[in-house]
């Protein structure tokens, strides 16, 4: 009984010493704002202080009792520690978190691959976490930091994911905005133009730059070490977005056909096929000019009519030529310009009022058959 007694007091005693014991009480402080270098030696050695001096004046009790009330002391000041030790992994688990986003975002800015550098920065990050717990590790305990290694191994995966997502997600639509605009002006332009071959134009330019683009994308992309699967998706979805990039251009256009048919007809009736300005005289065959004018605005019509990215055969363009060219209202009555006012000059152009019934019949005829076709 007395040594129960006496090896308790003194068990209590020290339990009090080490609870407001400087250096414990210092760390204690110290774990609050950060981690602290040496945590578990320090405290290994301030708990092993207060067992040594147990130890001393317990040594003449009973065996059995100094060592059961030895333990009773141990197992207090270790749940004293307990949660200035928690507290310390959660300092070691954001500083490791942290440390794993700062690299692998410098790892992208200096174009290392994705895949590797998760890799790499996953594996330096948990030796560093493994690193910290050793130091935190109080001697006299048998603590496990297994879960929240666990939860930081997740997390960071977690965070790769996200940042994988996002990266994808930014390289894909820089293609896309690549690829639309190298697509965009081009068809434009064949729009306006209107020649024989436009949507074969279009076809070889959607191809063209279809190509480059899936290409660009591929290479950028090996490093993110997809499965084939993913990659392949991601290069199909491209292609596709070129052709509803062709296909929206299409129809843009469409809503500006006859701005673009009225264009196309003035550039021919005005210009000979050297693309100069035309020398209007008496030999000018204006008939001959008219219908070609015509015929090159029809040809407008026509690319705009149907989407032809397919390579279908259909008959706008036979239907449109042999219903409009066949049946356009003949303004000029003869083959050569033999009115007075309008004598050969090297810079002479028909004057509006003439130009304006030969345009205002054709479209205005032209339009309600678009119409009626459409």
């Amino acid at each position: 009984m007395v040594a129960t007694f006496r090896c308790e007091e003194i068990a209590n005693e020290k339990r009090r010493l080490l609870s407001v014991d400087e250096v414990w009480l210092a760390l204690k402080e110290a774990i609050q704002v950060g981690p602290v270098p040496g945590f578990g030696k320090k405290l290994s050695s301030v708990l092993d202080t207060y067992l040594s001096d147990y130890d001393k004046e317990t040594i003449y009790f009973d065996e059995v009792v100094r060592i059961r009330k030895r333990q009773d002391l141990e197992s207090q000041a270790i749940y004293i520690f307990h949660p200035a030790y928690n507290r310390m992994l959660d300092h070691l688990y954001s500083k490791v978190f942290d440390s794993f986003k700062i690299s692998l975002e410098q790892s992208l800015n200096e174009r290392e691959g994705f895949a590797a550098a998760v890799r790499t920065r996953l594996q330096s990050c948990l030796l560093e976490f493994d690193q910290g717990c050793a130091d935190a590790a109080i001697r006299q305990t048998n603590w496990d930091a297994s879960k929240i290694r666990k939860e930081l191994h997740h997390d960071i995966h977690e965070h790769a994911s996200m940042v994988c997502r996002a990266k994808l997600s930014e390289i894909k639509a820089n293609y896309e905005e690549k690829l639309s605009a190298a697509l965009i002006e081009p068809m434009k332009y064949l729009f306006e133009v209107g020649c024989e071959d436009t949507w074969a134009s279009v076809r070889r330019l959607l191809e063209r730059e279809t190509k480059a683009a899936a290409f660009g994308l591929s290479n950028a992309i090996a490093g993110f070490e997809l499965d084939k699967a993913s990659s392949d998706a991601m290069v199909q979805n491209l292609r596709s977005y070129a052709r509803i990039v062709v296909e929206k251009k299409a129809r843009e256009e469409v809503g500006k056909v006859l701005i673009h048919m009225k264009d196309r007809f003035l550039i021919v009736f005005n210009h000979d096929n050297d693309s100069m300005p035309r020398v209007w005289t008496r030999e000018v065959d204006i008939k001959t000019i008219l219908k070609n004018a015509q015929s090159a605005s029809l040809r407008v019509l026509s690319d705009m009519a149907v989407i032809r990215l397919d390579e279908k055969p259909d008959m706008v363009r036979n239907l449109l030529f042999s219903s409009l060219m066949g049946g356009t209202v003949d303004t000029l009555a003869s083959n050569t310009w033999e009115q007075e006012a309008h004598k050969p000059r090297n810079n002479w152009l028909p004057s509006p009022w003439a130009l304006a019934p030969v345009v205002a019949a054709f479209f205005g005829f032209a339009t309600d058959e678009v119409k009626e076709n459409m």
